[in-house]
């Protein structure tokens, strides 16, 4: 169940949070980012983390920052398709935002993983589309062609692949805004 890369999301502009690198955003004097993987279990075998900005900082918690490939800040999947082209085999995906996520998401995400179908995180509220496992070979061409047509939207994505959704007992909170 280890043998797994994260993918965390933080490449943003931070439009909701004033401007502000979400993922290095300190909440009781710690990177959200940190906050992620120190609720994160199983732990991954490496760490792929794509940053538009401050890379240097990131680089303590990854194995390899990466940023995206297409100009413009044009999203998270512009950031996803970035770190499945460095990344092979199964990955987990998260954003960088997700504190503390439910205790059994990432062994659940793995647990109903295929090369087949992507899968997604569905808690009580709604699909969760950034909170997702996937293999990186079955599916770049896919985001590739997706964004090349110019698609931006996570579930727009979703919408033309094959997904399981996997449940999760409680809300996903994310914190998308400044006042925390």
């Amino acid at each position: 169940m280890n043998d797994y890369t994260l993918i965390i999301l933080a490449g943003g502009k931070g439009s909701r949070m004033g401007g502000a690198d979400k993922g290095l955003t300190e909440l009781d004097g710690k990177a959200l980012v940190a906050h992620l993987l120190d609720h994160l279990h199983p732990r991954p075998a490496r760490i792929v983390i794509s940053a538009n900005r401050n890379q240097t900082t990131y680089r303590h918690w990854a194995d390899r920052v990466i940023e995206d490939q297409r100009p413009g800040f044009p999203g998270p999947m512009a950031g996803l398709e970035a770190a499945l082209s460095v990344s092979s085999g199964l990955c987990v995906c998260l954003p960088c935002d997700l504190v503390q996520p439910p205790s059994t998401l990432v062994t659940d995400l793995l647990h109903k993983s295929s090369p087949e179908h992507i899968t997604v995180a569905r808690d009580p509220i709604r699909r969760q589309p950034l909170c997702l496992a996937l293999h990186a070979e079955s599916w770049l061409a896919s985001l590739t062609n997706y964004l090349d047509n110019k698609g931006r939207s996570a579930y727009g994505w979703l919408e033309q692949t094959t997904v399981q959704e996997v449940a999760v007992a409680t809300p996903i909170q994310n914190l998308n805004h400044a006042e925390h």
